[in-house]
């Protein structure tokens, strides 16, 4: 980002604030009509956008925000409020679009491209564009993939002036329930609540054989959890986890792995589960919590099976627990401040939400209670609270530049979807599914998981999930797939690709940290997070482990998951007793495998592969005891 002074800083500070205040003040005092709302959301994101990110990264180090982006701003500031003060006019009265609205409606149009340029790369905005291009003049291709003449006017309308195009339901999750949870999130990090759960990972975990990955896992997973990104949640506690890991005894390789899959499956596990979650409630019509129970078997057997890979690792390696004087002291973690920063927001969260009321309330909820335990926690001195309001500003702009990382992808994503529908493109790229769909379920759902990883390769999470759901979703729920467990599907494979090659951008990024070969560390990260691409074919084809099912099935399935789950991972790990050989480590991952699949022929099959090599591990252990023995 851009180092700002003078009055551009205050103007960035005043912008930040007020876009977190209206978000907060929305939520307590109820949501203006959609285009009002969503116009300010969007333009006072975009006015930090072009604040705070220089147009290419030579010029993030530079001081003030050069001419081109003022005109941007100002551009942004006239868009935007033309929909605010006039969007009656188009969406009710449906006024034939003049020439200043035809300019402000091109403007803004590229103004959101460039801004997610800005914000996450070319590939987005490329795909966006060419999309535009294909509505425009897909009547020039021939056959199948031709449309019929759509006139140039009409497209504009559709993503300017009408409530479908970059100002539909997407950007409506965006200005509401997603802006709080990502303000709530970014107020629980900067209060200090991040630094106190770090610190309870490394007193409940830290003191265990090779504590320090352990410690990786819970830490690295529940600020996933909360930002939704794996590769920012990298790029923030990898630079703590990691040296610490490589400290005592892990290669840099693993503790790059260690870091790159933790991070990844915080998006996956609930309460929060970054903003897809909410999402994908409102794509099924479903209760968040709903969602939250659907997510929670997956999530546990995969955070299970990266722990216990840990384990394993620590002991093929013989490592030891993290060291007593670089714990933290139990003092001063258990003080009343830092519990109730930490505890109290969490509960009101979940409080709130059990309680049936809105998403948008209870993030609001969430937020506002931040504000007062870290306002009020002690001590109370008149100084203290001082600065205490003093810092809430930089607080703000904090969550505020959270918020920026996603509101240009997400309007992306909202003309993405729109114009995928509008084209046409959607039903045949459903139709090219379609035809190997009826004969093999199985094929279809492994081509779907591909084209929506090769989304995941060039988006983020939310993204790849939005565009997947798009085009795939409909035609797998129509060979009879449930579609909750479609949406979930659809979900894992979208962030698949931030660990698997050649892209896995939470790799590159940990191998970076670790100061390792990327490949090395992707090895690590596919072999410690096998349920990552295994579960999601598993799930969706018998809906147990998603809860969907007799109490009975689901708790004997999930029982024969749970060992399965650790077996597979012993099995990727090579380490069970004792170092695996090739073919136990092989017989150990069908094993596990077998075990996961729910049924009595599979789990019988597997608990027999298992023992197997159970039998023939210990009985080497036992005679490289009594070898060892003899040579004393």
């Amino acid at each position: 980002m851009r180092r700002l002074q003078g009055t551009w800083q205050y103007v960035v500070s005043i912008v930040a604030v007020v876009l977190c205040g209206f978000h907060l003040y929305t939520g307590v005092f109820g949501l203006l009509p959609a285009p009002e709302q969503r116009s300010i959301h969007v333009g006072l994101a975009l006015i930090l956008v072009f604040a705070l990110r220089p147009w290419r990264k030579s010029g993030e180090q530079k001081i003030g925000t050069p001419w081109w982006d003022v005109l941007l701003i100002a551009l942004t500031l006239v868009a935007c409020g033309n929909i605010f003060v006039n969007w009656q006019n188009y969406l009710i009265m449906r006024a034939p679009a003049t020439p200043f609205e035809i300019l402000c409606a091109v403007s803004l149009i590229l103004i959101v491209l460039e801004a997610g340029r800005r914000i996450i790369g070319w590939v987005f905005p490329i795909l966006t564009a060419l999309l535009i291009a294909y509505t425009l003049w897909g009547h020039y291709i021939p056959g199948e993939f031709g449309h019929a003449p759509i006139r140039w006017r009409a497209v504009i309308y559709e993503l300017y002036l009408g409530l479908d195009g970059m100002w539909g339901y997407i950007t409506g999750f965006s200005s509401t329930f997603i802006a709080l949870f990502i303000i709530f999130g970014s107020f629980l990090l900067t209060t200090g609540a991040g630094k106190t759960f770090i610190d309870l990972a490394m007193l409940g975990a830290g003191r265990f054989r090779g504590g320090a990955a352990k410690v990786a896992v819970l830490s690295s997973g529940f600020f996933a959890m909360l930002s939704g990104s794996p590769l920012a949640n990298v790029a923030t506690t990898g630079t703590f986890t990691i040296p610490m890991m490589k400290k005592l005894g892990y290669k840099p390789e693993f503790a790059g792995g260690v870091e790159a899959v933790a991070s990844t499956g915080g998006v996956v596990t609930p309460p929060i589960m970054g903003s897809t979650a909410f999402i994908m409630a409102e794509y099924l019509g479903i209760s968040y919590l709903k969602v939250c129970a659907t997510a929670a078997i997956p999530a546990f057997l995969y955070y299970l099976s990266v722990f216990m890979g840990t384990h394993f690792e620590a002991l093929r390696r013989n490592l030891v627990p993290i060291p007593k004087e670089e714990m933290p002291p139990i003092k001063s973690v258990f003080t009343l401040s830092r519990m109730v920063c930490l505890l109290l927001p969490i509960a009101t969260l979940v409080y709130v939400l059990l309680s049936g009321y809105s998403l948008i309330l209870v993030g609001t909820s969430a937020c506002l209670m931040v504000l007062v335990t870290y306002f009020f926690s002690p001590p109370l001195s008149l100084r203290g609270m001082r600065e205490k309001l003093w810092s809430i500003p930089s607080t703000f702009e904090g969550a505020a530049k959270a918020l920026i990382g996603i509101v240009p992808m997400l309007v992306c994503a909202n003309i993405l979807v729109h114009l995928l529908n509008y084209s046409g493109f959607s039903v045949k790229i459903a139709k090219l599914i379609m035809t190997v769909g009826p004969s093999n379920i199985l094929l279809s759902l492994l081509l779907t998981a591909i084209l929506v990883m090769l989304l995941g390769s060039t988006l983020p999470v939310a993204a790849a999930y939005i565009l997947g759901v798009t085009v795939a979703s409909p035609i797998l729920i129509k060979l009879g797939l449930l579609p909750l467990a479609v949406h979930m599907f659809l979900l894992y494979y979208s962030i698949l690709a931030v660990i698997i090659p050649p892209v896995c951008g939470a790799v590159f990024l940990a191998a970076h940290i670790a100061q390792v070969n990327w490949l090395k560390t992707a090895w690590v990260a596919l072999r410690l997070g096998p349920l990552l691409y295994l579960m999601p074919f598993i799930f969706v084809l018998n809906n147990t482990l998603i809860m969907i099912g007799s109490p009975s099935a689901i708790l004997l399935d999930l029982s024969t998951a749970t060992v399965g789950a650790i077996i597979l991972v012993s099995g990727t790990m090579s380490q069970l007793v004792t170092k695996c050989k090739i073919y136990e480590s092989l017989v150990l991952v069908a094993s596990g495998i077998l075990l996961l699949i729910p049924g009595v022929q599979t789990d019988l099959l597997g608990t027999i592969l298992f023992s197997v090599i159970l039998v023939i591990q210990l009985m080497q252990r036992k005679r490289m005891r009594t070898v060892t023995a003899q040579n004393k």
